[in-house]
């Protein structure tokens, strides 16, 4: 009996020796806001909130930050440490440039920086930890000690300066040379005479720019007599002409996959193409309905497919954007085929001058609208 009752001590202490530990463990269990890491730095750094706040005055940004939204333009008084003073004083980060990726706690994609903005004295990179004097919560846990990176705007109307709940900060190799390496662009062979529209009204004025570029490189036409008509529609088959002549692809030979596509009708070659590399796709009773005139959602479809032929995006990075991350009020109600297009332009600030609070996917898109998404997304 007293061999039972030792036995019981026993395996009671162990478990009470078991818990303490595990509460001295838990207690060592530190919540770090971001890590620096990556082949460019020597040394890698887990910073915390503390480790932040309690970094030399120099390293210490307090001021205004401007950026751009849907709604505006907009300000807010932004606390933090430069991102330039940890990687060089802390990271031990030499090389001049680099491209540098911030990775988020939800995936979102965030386009690669480089050193040579971040070391930018104009572009003051920030790891915030208080904005408008209030402590970060974007993730809807007050558990988590978070960051959000500003940078100042470097070109009017910029959208992506603001980069919310970054965890990880990665600097790769140096880049050789003071500037990455651009494909070739081809210039037209002989300057184009500017274009102008007579009915560009105040009401179109957002698209003056876009008008007149794709005019002068011949992707968009105007109806006769110098006018544009910026308030009528771009039917489908007028925008798989526009599409296949803005990615400069042949027109294909038509082999007859629609039922109300003639195969001697004028846009049939470009709707073979448009269908071929992946930018059109027809409906299930085997039509195209080359009338119908192209909404906000298909154009964005379309629009969101060229960015990636034209190697302005990677394919896994537009599938990675979702509506549910949208700020658009009627997000729910843009359709699965779409969702992934729409997010990206949304946040490349494409749809700035032509939907706010909604986004209304099904509503028809004029041809201003449509000029500026074409514009915005492959051009600008």
């Amino acid at each position: 009996m007293i061999i039972k009752k030792f036995k019981s001590v026993t395996f009671i202490l162990a478990i009470v020796l078991l818990l303490s530990q595990g509460v001295v463990l838990a207690d060592n269990i530190v919540n770090y806001s971001v890590e620096i890491q990556g082949t460019g730095v020597e040394k890698e750094l887990k910073l915390t909130l503390e480790d932040l706040k309690s970094m030399p005055e120099e390293a210490q940004i307090n001021e205004e930050y401007i950026y751009n939204s849907k709604s505006g333009e907009k300000s807010v008084i932004v606390k933090g440490v430069s991102l330039s003073y940890i990687l060089k004083e802390k990271a031990g980060v030499t090389a001049k440039n680099a491209e540098v990726n911030f990775e988020t706690s939800d995936g979102y994609p965030i386009d690669p920086q480089t050193l040579e903005d971040i070391f930018n004295e104009d572009l003051k990179y920030v790891l915030a930890y208080e904005i408008n004097g209030e402590a970060i919560d974007n993730d809807d846990n007050p558990d988590n000690d978070e960051i959000v990176v500003y940078r100042k705007v470097k070109e009017e109307g910029e959208f992506g300066t603001v980069f919310k709940m970054v965890v990880k900060i990665t600097v790769g190799d140096p880049i050789d040379g003071t500037e990455k390496e651009e494909p070739v662009k081809e210039e037209p062979a002989a300057e184009v005479k500017d274009i102008a529209f007579t009915d560009i009204t105040e009401e179109y004025e957002f698209a003056v720019t876009a008008i007149k570029e794709l005019a002068k490189k011949g992707i968009i036409n105007g109806v006769g007599n110098e006018k544009y008509a910026p308030e009528e529609e771009f039917t489908r088959a007028q925008f798989c002409k526009i599409i296949v002549e803005t990615l400069g692809y042949e027109k294909g030979e038509y082999t007859g996959n629609f039922n109300d596509v003639k195969i001697d009708s004028w846009f049939a070659p470009y709707v073979e193409a448009a269908v071929e590399k992946g930018l059109f796709t027809g409906y299930s009773d085997g039509t195209f309905k080359p009338d119908r005139a192209i909404t906000r959602e298909e154009i964005a479809a379309v629009v969101g497919r060229a960015a990636v032929l034209a190697n302005v995006v990677d394919a896994e990075k537009m599938d990675k954007f979702v509506m549910e991350k949208s700020n658009f009020e009627d997000r729910d109600f843009v359709s699965h085929w779409a969702a992934s297009q729409v997010a990206w332009l949304e946040a490349e600030g494409v749809f700035a001058d032509i939907a706010e609070e909604k986004f209304e996917p099904a509503k028809v898109v004029n041809r201003a609208e449509a000029a500026v998404i074409v514009y915005n997304t492959l051009f600008k």
